[in-house]
Parts: structure tokens; C-alpha cells; sequence
């Protein structure tokens, strides 16, 4: 196993694009030398030397390029950065992340293929009219989302929840059910496998959609874009 800290993209080995300060980078540094150590296995040394516009337009007489801190890769170092970057083309990030958990969950999770996810988040979310991630999204906008849906799809829905699921979800009748998972971890998995997730604004919804690239909607006036760039398969209504 390699363990590669990513400082910044796009990384061609050569160079990279602008990162963090130095400091900064030792973290992620430090954690990949640590895994590394601790199982016995392959640090590849990372591309330092990153090209920033910013000091240059500002005359900084420290232009961060950090092309003379640290001694060159040596034929090894070469060999070990082109195989990993080989290898992260043939095994998706988010797969490797989804066949861990679905090994290592100790409450089994449900196949919902051909069925409707519906993750609503409440606990410790705020109640606003705010359109932030960890904040609520009132019952009446999965209602509407979930009915505007199933006019041109014929499929059960399972309910997602951290707390208490409105009675006003009755008016679908028996095609909405509760998830029986009870972890955290089960739950996820379950959601992922769903054809539609109406999802919460939460991070717990994004894994479900990391995990499967399912059809998902969140509410308008979300923009994930910062966070994910333009993902496929998100809609906001």
C-alpha cells in the first residue's frame, strides 16, 4: 500500500498548482508518514515546488515556491508517484470508501434498489430559512418533491430520519415506510442503494450520493458547487 500526501491539484509531479504555506503542509505530510510507519508500508514523497500567481502580482519578496526545501525525488521516489497515479485511475476513491464499509458495518444494510430515499435531518440542525448546509429543511419541501417524483416513477419510498417523521407523510399510505436500519454506518449504506435520494442538507446525504451516483435532490439555494464542483445527477428543486 502507498501512501501519497495530495498537496494540491492538479499534481504532475514536476510541479503543482498553488496550496497551502509550508506549515500547512507538513499536516498532511506528517499523517501520510505516520500511516505509512505504522503499517509497515510505502511513503511516496510528495511534489513540494507549487506555482503561485499571488506573490508575484504582490512584489512578496518569499515567493512560496518551495522549489529549494527539500532534496529532489530520487529514481524510486519517480517510480513509486508514476505507479500510484496508475493505480488511482483503475480504483475510484469513493468505491474503495463504500467496499470498506460494506466489509467492516457490523448491522447489515438493506438493498433498496427500485425505491425512493428520502434522508430527512433533524437532531442537531438548525431550524432557519437559511440554505446552508446543517441547517433543516421543512417537511412540506420533501412532500412536494417526493409527490412531484412519484407522478412519473411508481416506486416505494424509505424514510431516512433522526427524529420524529411528520403524520402528514400518511397521505402517501402504504408505499412510505420507516428505514429499519438502527447505526449510522447502515443507514448510509442502505440510502446509497436506493434509485432516488430527496436528501437532506447534510454531508450524511452526500456520502450516500459519493457512494452510488444516485439521482439526488436537494433544495434550491444550495450550492454545493464549491464543495463537490458540478456533480452529476444533482438536481435542485
Amino acid at each position: 500500500m502507498y501512501h501519497y500526501p495530495l498537496l494540491s491539484k492538479p499534481d504532475i509531479g514536476i510541479f503543482r498548482g498553488p496550496g497551502p504555506g509550508f506549515g500547512n503542509l507538513l499536516f498532511p505530510i506528517g499523517r501520510a508518514l505516520q500511516e505509512a510507519q505504522a503499517k509497515n508500508e510505502i511513503f511516496v514523497r510528495p511534489t513540494i515546488f507549487n506555482i503561485k500567481v499571488g506573490p508575484i502580482l504582490r512584489w512578496e519578496k518569499d515567493l512560496r515556491f518551495y522549489q529549494k526545501e527539500l532534496k529532489k525525488r530520487s529514481l524510486d521516489d519517480w517510480l513509486n508517484f508514476i505507479w500510484i497515479n496508475i493505480y488511482k485511475n483503475k480504483v475510484n476513491f469513493y468505491s474503495l470508501i463504500k467496499n470498506w464499509l460494506f466489509t467492516n458495518t457490523l448491522e447489515a444494510p438493506i438493498n433498496n434498489a427500485g425505491k425512493i430515499a428520502v434522508h430527512i435531518r433533524r437532531g442537531d440542525f438548525k431550524k432557519s430559512n437559511k440554505s446552508n448546509l446543517t441547517h433543516q429543511i421543512p417537511t412540506q419541501w420533501y412532500l412536494d418533491t417526493v409527490d412531484r417524483l412519484l407522478c412519473n416513477v411508481d416506486l416505494n419510498v424509505v424514510i431516512f430520519s433522526d427524529g420524529d417523521v411528520s403524520d402528514d407523510w400518511l397521505k402517501f399510505g402504504s408505499r412510505v415506510k420507516l428505514s429499519l436500519n438502527r447505526s449510522a454506518c447502515s443507514n448510509m449504506l442502505s440510502m446509497s442503494t436506493a434509485d432516488f435520494l430527496i436528501a437532506s442538507r447534510s454531508t450524511f446525504s452526500l456520502w450516500s450520493y459519493f457512494l452510488s451516483k444516485q439521482k439526488t435532490y436537494f433544495p434550491k439555494g444550495l450550492e454545493l458547487k464549491k464543495y463537490i464542483g458540478p456533480g452529476k445527477n444533482i438536481n435542485y428543486v
